[in-house]
């Protein structure tokens, strides 16, 4: 952007003003005594027995907050009056990044954990979906712009608000695992949509809201009674009449399940204010907290009230404040810490070799593709073949295979109820797995199955008969002893499709599906070359009531991981711009969609849908473009398979 173009701070957002405060005292104290990343000691497996304290129900206030916008390249101020989330006309994509310190002073293993979040300007849009995410907590906020924003990492609750809201509550209890200091990103998908936070002034706004269960009186204990404080269990979920929440995980990829739809999300007109008196578990009385929030005289609870005074010791950081979340990794099920995984469908429709051409795109874009997606067909041949299992075995380009497979022979019904020839050929591929490849990879089975339901009884291929088919093909893997299948639910995502009052029935099942993934397309004829990548991850369409996919996983499987399986931008002479378009658009696009966490581009000369043309080197433009999306640091993620 060049610089007449360029917005300057301060700003006037939406509805709302943004503007320039000086930043706390607290945010100064917080990092001169020493909470930066890394510093200290490093807890780890000590960690619990740190968290022997907790006053019950803390506030606790951020160590800073602030913004960052598409539209500015300036660093936002750290401690604004006002917190902007959404896309203005000013301020491009806006997304509010607070920061917390918690130590055992304040807050004990057993846990919940609420981010309360005050609305000073609500949204003009009823319905909009607002999501939180864990991010890495950066050494000062100061220095944060869109460019340089961390990555995602897991999405913690979602919550739907509208004109009347008062207040989010999000449930961020599974994110608080340790002593240390925390990142988070508020966002939402709906990009025609914004609000406003209230600002850190005068120790309002934002708070992290921990109630901590009490330690049991430990005298007298039976000489055969288990112990009074087994320490950290990763396992301990909420009592009865707190605030709903998962268990934090016990791997670091685990995704914790947020709100099933927008009803059952905290919002203003049903959450107390920060100044009610909280729920949580009965208390012993000798600990019972006070019917409001502790007060703590410092001005971040567990450090020090004079800062003039000998410093604080904080605690060292760990858990998600620090493993998880500085060096974006793959985990259980291949979902990243933070950040997406890239990958590529190389040489679609054509007689190519498609090894030798994932090598060659790789080398076209300058970036390593994680994926490879390919696509098998029927039961002759076993898959991965070998040249598929050796793109996985480059210590220098680590990759991972997504393969698609589409059974043929036999209806879904008859798959489903045991059709001999599928079975004896997955029993065939369980011991070809075992046997030469263990590595975690990516399956779904007959990807895009809307084109092909034929909704009439006793035809085999009813939407029913699709999902009770795929829930038949994993469940046989799974019993003939295969671990290392990563399910993938691919629908083809045409909203013709969508609107069929048998689309809900070709889910399979949370138990069977890891990850969800949509084919989406940007076709410049259709729009006059100005769809977004925006609308290929979550389009819709005015006269279809359908949120879009992005929104539909948010609201009814909080707990997947989305993935773009297959995504393309075809080229037309017409609007020869359009291709670097799409591609400039997403970086700064993926701003608004936090559980996206892989994008696997579809490339080829010619689509089996009219001859489309989605190749990324078709001109010099477009080939920049698809670079520097390659190189967002959204991507910069090392894929794991030990």
């Amino acid at each position: 952007m060049s610089e007449p173009e360029q917005q300057r701070l301060p700003l006037r957002t939406g509805r709302g003003v943004v503007t320039l405060l000086a930043v706390l005292p607290l945010v100064l104290a917080g990092f001169v005594i020493g909470y930066g990343v890394g510093s200290g000691d490093r807890l780890g497996p000590e960690a619990p027995s740190a968290w022997e304290g907790g006053d019950g129900t803390v506030d606790h206030r951020p160590l800073a907050a602030s913004f960052v916008a598409t539209e500015v390249d300036e660093p936002a101020p750290e401690a604004p009056a006002a917190l902007p989330v959404g896309n203005s006309e000013d301020l491009g994509i806006a997304v509010t990044h607070l920061q917390f310190a918690l130590d055992e002073s304040t807050v004990r293993p057993d846990h919940t954990a609420e981010l309360r979040l005050p609305v000073a300007v609500p949204p003009d849009s009823e319905g909009m979906i607002v999501e939180v995410a864990s991010v890495h907590p950066v050494d000062c906020l100061c220095d944060l712009t869109a460019a340089t924003a961390p990555p995602y990492g897991t999405v913690w609750d979602v919550a739907e608000i509208d004109s009347s809201t008062e207040e989010i509550v999000f449930d961020v209890t599974g994110a608080i695992n340790a002593p240390g200091r925390y990142g988070f990103a508020v966002t939402t998908p709906d990009r025609n949509a914004y609000f406003e936070l209230e600002g850190v002034a005068d120790g309002s706004g934002p708070a992290l809201r921990t109630v901590s269960v009490p330690v049991p009186p430990t005298d007298p204990v039976p000489p055969t009674a288990p112990a009074p404080h087994p320490g950290y269990d990763p396992t301990a979920t909420a009592t009865p009449g707190e605030s709903p929440s998962d268990a934090p995980s016990e791997t670091p990829s685990e995704s914790p399940t947020a709100s099933d739809s927008p009803s059952e999300s905290p919002i203003a007109s049903d959450s107390p204010s920060p100044s009610d008196p909280p729920t949580g578990p009965p208390v012993d009385p000798a600990d019972a907290p006070s019917s409001t929030p502790a007060e703590d005289p410092s001005p971040v609870p567990g450090l020090p009230a004079d800062p003039t005074g000998p410093p604080a010791q904080p605690v060292a950081e760990s858990g998600q404040a620090e493993d998880q979340l500085s060096t974006c990794i793959t985990g259980e099920k291949l979902v990243p810490t933070c950040g997406a995984l890239v990958g590529v469908a190389p040489a679609a429709h054509t007689s190519l070799d498609k090894e030798d051409a994932l090598l060659d795109f790789e080398r076209r874009v300058e970036h390593p593709q994680q994926i490879y997606h390919a696509y098998e067909r029927g039961t002759s041949k076993l898959f991965p073949t070998d040249a598929q299992i050796a793109l996985t075995e480059d210590p220098d380009n680590p990759r991972t295979l997504f393969l698609n497979w589409k059974p043929q022979g036999a209806t879904w019904a008859e798959i489903a109820a045991g059709d001999p020839d599928t079975d004896a050929f997955l029993d065939r591929i369980a011991e070809h797995l075992k046997a030469d490849f263990d590595k975690p990879f990516f399956f779904t089975v007959h990807h895009e199955p809307e084109n092909d339901v034929v909704q009439k009884k006793g035809s085999g291929m009813e939407a029913a008969d699709y999902a009770a088919m795929y829930r038949h093909v994993i469940e046989r893997l799974r019993d003939a002893g295969v671990d290392n299948v990563v399910s993938v639910m691919n629908y083809m995502g045409y909203l013709k499709w969508v609107q069929k009052p048998w689309h809900e029935d070709l889910y399979p099942g949370d138990d069977v599906v890891d990850w969800i993934g949509l084919s989406g397309y940007g076709q410049s004829l259709h729009d006059d070359g100005r769809s977004d990548f925006g609308e290929i991850v979550d389009q819709t369409r005015g006269e279809i009531a359908w949120p879009g996919f992005y929104h539909w996983i948010a609201k009814e499987h909080g707990d997947k991981p989305m993935m773009l399986a297959e995504w393309g931008v075809f080229h037309e002479s017409e609007y020869p711009g359009h291709q670097a378009a799409v591609f400039q658009a997403a970086r700064y696009q993926m701003a608004h969609y936090p559980r996206l966490k892989a994008i696997v581009y579809f490339e080829t000369p010619k689509d089996s849908n009219g001859g489309r043309n989605s190749e990324v080197h078709l001109d010099d433009d477009t080939l920049k473009a698809f670079r520097e999306l390659m190189r967002s640091p959204y991507f910069d993620v090392r894929l794991r398979l030990d």
